[in-house]
């Protein structure tokens, strides 16, 4: 009898002291309800989390911290990666005579009010959290790098293209076979089919796909459907009578599968020897081997049997 009732006091303890835990633990969540996970924006809640007090339009806004907004958007400043734009910087001479008014520097410097309309995420605004998520001055743009360019000079950041390989004589531009290869590939015999064992293979930085994707992004053309696999016994054959009969290449991975270079030419014309049937496809619209996309799907299917 006094086992059992030891046991239904301890019991009793453990619950009054959970209870009182969870209580403290209920009052601190309370006391510090915002995370760095809490959306403060666009809901009009949270005003005191940067005031001092909610602010009056057209008087003192009473920011905290001085107005440090490196400590304001302290949920931004914590997570790096989600954020585009260094801030509390002071842009170069060049730079400041091409910042617009309506990009507002903060005691010469940059800050988060520059890009952004911090006033317009006050307010509980639907619309707003719609068409313009990211409070961004100015907004709308077709690009977000069109905000960038308002302040950027364009022609400092065009990205290079590496399928610009010659100079104005004609001749290689080495560096630019590296952006892919390992080392410059002999245009007149390279190859990239594994069947051709006595010409000597290229060989690339990375996987093909990968190189061609970090530009171009993900395709599953045509017809939506991903290419870029083994070809069945029966395509292959189509594949290797489609070289003979039109004199082209339509070359395949080392591991014998589909790739971008398989149905688009990735040089310039000129770069290999129109002589070579590799060279079919290079300056033609999108690169094709093919100009006429209906062709160059009857170079790998049947369509008759499709």
């Amino acid at each position: 009898m006094m086992r059992v009732l030891t046991i239904t006091i301890l019991i009793l303890i453990s619950t009054a002291v959970f209870a009182i835990k969870n209580e403290q633990h209920t009052s601190t969540s309370l006391t510090k309800a915002v995370t760095i996970t809490t959306n403060l924006h666009f809901t009009g809640k949270y005003c005191t989390e940067c005031h001092l007090k909610t602010p009056v339009e057209g008087e003192d806004t009473l920011l905290k911290f001085g107005g440090n907004f490196n400590q304001l958007c302290w949920c931004h400043i914590a997570t790096p990666g989600e954020y585009i734009h260094p801030v509390d910087i002071e842009p170069s001479e060049d730079k400041k005579v091409r910042i617009p008014e309506d990009l507002p520097l903060q005691n010469g410097k940059m800050s988060c009010l520059t890009c952004h309309n911090i006033y317009m995420q006050c307010q509980n605004n639907f619309e707003y959290q719609m068409s313009n998520k990211r409070f961004l001055r100015g907004f709308p743009y077709a690009h977000r790098t069109d905000l960038c360019f308002r302040c950027h000079d364009e022609k400092k950041y065009k990205m290079l293209d590496p399928h610009n390989q010659l100079d104005e004589n004609g001749n290689i531009v080495v560096k630019k076979c590296l952006y892919c290869h390992v080392e410059k590939p002999d245009e007149n015999s390279a190859t990239y089919s594994s069947t051709k064992l006595h010409f000597k293979m290229v060989n690339f930085v990375g996987s093909l796909q990968a190189l061609c994707e970090r530009c171009h992004g993900k395709h599953n053309h045509p017809a939506n459907v991903n290419h870029l696999l083994k070809p069945s016994f029966e395509i292959l054959a189509m594949i290797k009578a489609s070289e003979r009969k039109l004199g082209a290449v339509f070359p395949l991975a080392k591991n014998g599968k589909i790739t971008c270079a398989t149905c688009h030419n990735p040089h310039e014309k000129g770069v290999i020897p129109d002589s070579n049937p590799a060279s079919t496809g290079a300056g033609k619209n999108k690169r094709a081997r093919l100009s006429v996309a209906k062709e160059l799907c009857f170079a790998c299917h049947d369509l008759d049997q499709m």
